[in-house]
C-alpha cells in the first residue's frame, strides 16, 4: 500500500512514523508548497468558493449547503497526480 502525505506537522507524529517503518507500506512525502500535487487542496478550493461568504440561519440549513456542494463535487482523477 502507498499512502501519501503532505508536509503537515502531524505526520511527524511517533504513531505515523512508527507506521512507516512497516515492510507492507510505502510513504510518499509530497514536496513542500505544492498544493497542486494534492488532490483534497483542489477539493477544499471548491468547497470554499462554494460555502464562503454566505449566511445561514441554522446549523441544519449550513449542513444542507455542505452536503449540497459535497454532493456536487467531481471525483477527482487521482491518476493525474502521480
Amino acid at each position: 500500500m502507498i499512502v501519501v502525505l503532505d508536509r503537515a506537522p502531524y505526520f511527524q507524529a511517533s504513531a505515523v512514523t512508527d507506521l512507516a517503518a512497516r515492510d507492507d507500506l510505502a510513504f510518499v512525502t509530497l514536496p513542500a508548497y505544492s498544493p497542486e500535487l494534492n488532490p483534497v487542496e483542489e477539493c477544499w478550493r471548491q468547497l470554499q468558493s462554494t460555502l464562503s461568504n454566505r449566511f445561514f440561519d441554522s446549523l441544519s440549513d449550513l449542513t444542507t449547503a455542505i452536503d449540497t456542494a459535497l454532493d456536487q463535487l467531481p471525483i477527482p482523477k487521482v491518476g493525474n497526480y502521480f
